[in-house]
């Protein structure tokens, strides 16, 4: 800043002015100052003004995978809302990993973050994070298991109670499930809805009609193949996510299995790709975007009011999906045997 002052002609206290937004300098001034800090690339120190300041303006965001486009259009959320408090986001992968979920939560709160935003591995295992926790928290789409935290879900039961009941009305009695992981609140929440529409509709759920996978697309492949060379195939197969559902169709043309003509696919989670793929895939919408940008309006709603020393109450917003139908889906078969169930029963 000394070199700055230097260079403009005015005191290191102006400079320091302009850099951190106070209106006292006139635009005239606060233009020139700023050409001069962008000609010698100067960019204040934000660990030494966070210790003078208690402040970093930054927040952290913790996600189990970044690679899945569900967790890239939240981001493009957070970010957005970020942005429009003047604050910077710190993101952090922890590709599924506990271990590496908490090194990551401490790596940020030594950058001292002022909140996180948080997709933990597991529902079942947060009280580590939230002990842990020196800033507010707020939980995506993964929440804990009977714990009162501010979080942003959308309506994960509702969403696959109706999704079955439309493969009901479609006509179709066998309807197998490939679910992700059984420590997501997610996944604990689609299987339900799972559940009740499927005894609502007097159908039985057979065992052999429930696959887990691990929300990755070969995941889905291994249990799409598991389920069409079962002794008595499904008729339509729900993906409880939009990587796994690729899967299945990757499964379903390998195998000769015509979509929706034999087998209907539905999946979780919308994208480009779903309404371009062959069949275009029939598939519930979670408002992403809308999801990431809740949280972070929560998490600033709990900064603010730490700063006044106020103690809110933890939030929960539950936003609503939509089926989005398209061409994976049609009418049950009368009935149909694939052709390698034939040719495997016809050998001696």
């Amino acid at each position: 800043m000394r070199d700055i002052a230097r260079l403009t002609g005015v005191s290191v206290s102006t400079v320091s002015a302009v850099v951190n937004n106070k209106p006292i300098v006139s635009p005239e001034l606060r233009s020139k100052i700023l050409q001069a800090i962008q000609a010698v690339g100067f960019h204040p120190h934000q660990g030494a003004r966070g210790l003078r300041s208690s402040r970093t303006n930054m927040v952290g965001m913790v996600m189990t995978d970044v690679t899945n486009p569900y967790f890239v259009e939240v981001m493009r959320g957070i970010e957005d809302e970020v942005i429009k408090n003047s604050y910077e986001l710190m993101v952090c992968n922890s590709n599924f990993q506990t271990e590496t979920e908490m090194r990551h939560l401490n790596a940020l709160y030594a950058h001292r973050v002022e909140g996180v935003l948080i997709a933990p591995c597991d529902s079942y295992a947060v009280r580590e994070i939230l002990v842990a926790s020196h800033a507010p928290l707020v939980f995506i789409d993964i929440v804990p298991i009977g714990a009162n935290v501010s979080s942003v879900v959308t309506n994960n039961l509702n969403a696959t109670y109706e999704a079955i009941r439309y493969l009901v009305d479609l006509g179709h009695k066998r309807i197998a499930i490939i679910a992700g992981r059984l420590v997501h609140s997610t996944t604990l929440d689609r299987l339900e809805g799972y559940r009740k529409a499927m005894q609502e509709s007097n159908l039985p759920i057979r065992e052999e009609y429930l696959e887990q996978g691990d929300s990755h697309i070969e995941s889905g492949y291994r249990c799409g193949k598991n389920l069409l060379r079962s002794s008595d195939p499904p008729t339509a197969i729900f993906a409880l996510n939009n990587r796994m559902a690729l899967g299945v169709l990757r499964a379903l043309r390998e195998l000769g299995v015509a979509c929706p003509g034999c087998v209907s696919v539905m999946g979780f989670d919308d994208f480009d790709w779903a309404a371009v793929c062959n069949p275009s895939l029939t598939t519930i919408a979670q408002p992403t975007y809308e999801i990431g940008q809740k949280a972070a309006e929560l998490l600033f709603e709990s900064i603010r009011a730490g700063d006044q020393g106020v103690v809110i109450e933890p939030r929960q917003i539950v936003l609503k999906s939509s089926l989005r139908i398209r061409e994976s889906t049609g009418p049950a078969p009368q009935s149909w045997v694939p052709d390698y169930l034939t040719f495997s029963k016809q050998r001696p």
